[in-house]
């Protein structure tokens, strides 16, 4: 049994596809799958029990039919890159998650589901997770530019992203119009979401984003630090809007941030992941972060 198998507890065993163990930060593993199609009907329930149990910590609440019905509409057959983030005894205590895409025939990631348990939270956790997913697919393909797409409406989110790589390649950007490639962008990702009607292209917000999700996204209102953006998201971004970022990424602005993260240096705080019912925990900010689901069965790219 290779020895990256052999650390692993026994719930995260015999899925039907093993994973590749990497080190993330400060004593902690990334488990990743690269196929989780390949999971076993026994392994999808294990990795379901998992994924539920670690959503009702991070967000407390008990989110079971949300990831019932996100499996049942066909989750792990969709997803391209599923993650566990392990602690030094490799118990699972976080997770993430993209879909690799094309959207205006560019290429692009759509960050799924994203969250860590608070006992494990400011350990930078997410952002190296983001770092790790980033890694893999720019420097697979150097050569041009990559997509990120993700919605959101922490405004923690979107500075953790504005600060990481600056602010040219973050989208929406406040007073300047949106360039006419990512409002492309942007709007076939919408459709693909379900929600193409509600996406206004010059602004990247979407009304109504989180419509079918009772109660607050956050129970306390989400703040970055910064004035002017707490400012945007409080008076234009409603109770249940989104605003849906791209975020052109390629492998040098890449390197820059693998750079600053080796020097100790800022590094993006990026996260993926969708609303989830109940409050944010308490102190929260980017890892509980709601960020995009899909109108149609809480699944991009989900049908009727």
């Amino acid at each position: 049994m290779p020895e990256q198998t052999r650390t692993l507890g026994p719930d995260l065993r015999d899925l039907g596809a093993p994973p590749t163990v990497r080190p993330l930060v400060n004593g902690y593993q990334v488990a990743r799958w690269d196929t989780p199609s390949a999971f076993t009907g026994p392994g999808r329930q294990r990795m379901l029990t998992l994924l539920r149990d670690l959503a009702a910590r991070s967000f407390g609440a008990d989110h079971s039919d949300y990831w019932h019905t996100r499996v049942g509409s066909g989750f792990f057959d969709q997803i391209s890159c599923l993650a566990l983030i392990l602690d030094a005894a490799g118990t699972p205590v976080g997770w993430g998650g993209y879909h690799r895409r094309r959207f205006a025939s560019r290429r692009a990631l759509y960050l799924d589901a994203a969250g860590v348990v608070p006992a494990h939270r400011r350990f930078g956790l997410s952002s190296a997770l983001m770092t790790h997913f980033l890694t893999r697919e720019l420097l697979a393909r150097p050569w041009g530019n990559t997509y990120v797409v993700l919605r959101t409406r922490h405004p923690a989110v979107y500075s953790g992203w504005r600060k990481g790589l600056g602010r040219t390649r973050v989208h929406p950007r406040h007073g300047r119009a949106v360039p006419a490639t990512i409002a492309r962008i942007a709007t076939d990702a919408a459709h693909w979401l379900g929600d193409g009607p509600r996406l206004d292209p010059r602004t990247l917000l979407v009304r109504d984003a989180y419509r079918m999700f009772e109660g607050r996204v956050y129970g306390v209102t989400p703040r970055s630090g910064h004035v002017d953006l707490d400012t945007y998201f409080a008076e234009q971004v409603g109770p249940k809007d989104a605003v849906l970022m791209v975020v052109r990424m390629s492998a040098l602005p890449l390197v820059r941030v693998l750079l600053g993260r080796y020097l100790g240096g800022p590094s993006p705080a990026p996260t993926g992941g969708r609303p989830l019912r109940g409050a944010a925990p308490v102190g929260s900010t980017v890892q509980a972060t709601p960020t995009g689901a899909g109108a149609s069965g809480l699944i991009p790219g989900g049908r009727p």
